[in-house]
């Protein structure tokens, strides 16, 4: 059936939501949170012209309880209920959470850039299940080659954090490319600051609802408070949630500012020196020769030296000073 004259058709509509959920990620990852508001509102009008357009007006599809009325509600809010029941009854069969969602669950509770050890640690003291280690070891490339094939296709990616000095990934540290970029940032006190802050989230998620925390959640409060002075003065193994968040709060405040002002210093020069993908992923380190050849052979005599012409001083060729070694530089660096 052809749409009526000056209705899109299901096919513009499907290339104008690919474009409008390029655009939100985009402005999510500028951290331009008013345009992304705005192109989320565009866009849920242009999935409700899509349904339209497709689906026409059918019945109201069963939803769960709720103070209002089903047919009071928007249809996009209608929509969104019942992809959230259907979503979660099918988890509940398949029993299984993809492992990027499981990372990205974990860190979410964290809210720093975080370790695969602490990530599995936190996953299955605080979630249903486990995160298998060796899940973990290509998640990041794959990532990565998934943005580049295809950018801003995903909600979100599991990315790396960035070195303040050289903008290049960190080594074993995964963030989620959803946070402000000086969040993604690692800087020389940020270890501490980002140790400190998992310990006061975890301590104050574990101290909600009142109830005694599980030995899983025990034992990772005690790793925290071992490193913390002024926590561990219980039996040995047991932590207040409540102590352990006021002296990692006590003690965060001390490095808080420093550690900011390194790590908006870095992200300035990020955004203005590397494109999206390295904002991400972090920058490529390249080799750069210090000394220019002075020709197609031979090595590179001094400067001002004529091609071809001997060093002086020197008994023969085998005596002329090697080229000088390569220099490692993060792309962008004047």
């Amino acid at each position: 059936m052809s749409p009526s004259p000056g209705v899109p058709s299901p096919e513009a509509l499907e290339a104008r939501i690919a474009e409008l959920r390029a655009s939100v990620r985009r402005a999510m990852a500028r951290g331009d949170r008013a345009a992304a508001r705005t192109l989320r509102a565009e866009l849920r009008r242009a999935e409700d012209a899509w349904d339209d357009a497709v689906l026409g007006e059918g019945p109201a599809q069963p939803a769960e309880a709720d103070d209002e009325p089903a047919a009071d509600r928007p249809a996009a809010e209608r929509r969104a209920a019942e992809r959230a029941v259907t979503g979660r009854g099918a988890e509940r069969e398949r029993g299984l959470v993809p492992v990027r969602e499981q990372v990205h669950q974990a860190l979410t509770l964290l809210s720093v850039p975080a370790a695969p050890k602490l990530i599995g640690s936190v996953y299955a003291a605080f979630f249903p299940g486990e995160i298998a280690g060796s899940r973990l070891t290509s998640l990041r490339r794959d990532e990565e080659r998934s943005f580049r094939t295809s950018p801003y296709s995903r909600p979100y990616y599991l990315c790396a954090a960035l070195t303040a000095d050289m903008l290049a990934p960190a080594r074993g540290l995964i963030t989620v490319s959803t946070w402000p970029l000086e969040q993604r940032v690692v800087g020389p006190l940020s270890a501490r600051t980002d140790f400190l802050t998992a310990a006061l989230r975890i301590a104050e998620h574990a101290g909600r609802g009142g109830a005694s925390p599980s030995p899983a959640v025990q034992r990772l409060l005690w790793r925290f408070a071992a490193n913390i002075p002024g926590t561990t003065g219980g039996s040995v193994g047991t932590v207040e949630p409540a102590a352990l968040a006021e002296a990692a709060a006590a003690e965060l405040e001390v490095h808080r500012a420093a550690d900011g002002g390194q790590r908006r210093e870095a992200a300035e020069r990020a955004l203005s020196r590397l494109d999206d993908a390295e904002r991400l992923f972090g920058s490529r380190l390249r080799a750069m020769r210090t000394a220019a050849a002075t020709g197609t052979n031979g090595p590179a005599g001094p400067p001002g030296a004529v091609p071809g012409a001997s060093v002086r001083g020197s008994a023969s060729p085998a005596s002329a000073q090697p080229a000088a070694p390569a220099r490692i530089r993060p792309a962008g660096t004047p």
